[in-house]
């Protein structure tokens, strides 16, 4: 991947996972201002806990498959996140809903 101009870069652990907000710190260095998340429930978890999750974007489609539940987020510490200018979206049969966690623009 380098070969081909990709920068590979190190980013710290703590307790055995990967450090988001000092990866969102040096991304912002590189004045990278947003970035996508497309997770398992154990990230989407550790993001939302770390307080670093602004906006939400979330697809659901009306398909069952697979284990009894589909957990978006596993952080078991994880205060109530109250969403903001919450929004649902149609995709043909599938849909999204979209909502703020926090005015970063305040």
């Amino acid at each position: 991947m380098q070969n081909a101009g990709v920068e590979i870069v190190r980013a710290k652990t703590t307790t055995g996972r990967i450090d988001l907000p000092a990866v969102l710190d040096e991304l912002g260095r590189r004045e990278i201002l947003s970035v996508l998340l497309e997770a398992g429930s154990t990230l989407n978890g550790t993001a939302l806990s770390a307080g670093v999750v602004h906006k939400l974007f979330l697809f659901y489609a009306p398909k069952i498959a697979g284990e009894d539940r589909v957990p978006f987020a596993l952080a078991p510490k994880l205060t109530d996140l109250p969403l903001q200018n919450t929004q649902i979206h149609q995709f043909g049969p599938d849909f999204a809903l979209e909502a703020r966690l926090k005015n970063v623009y305040r």
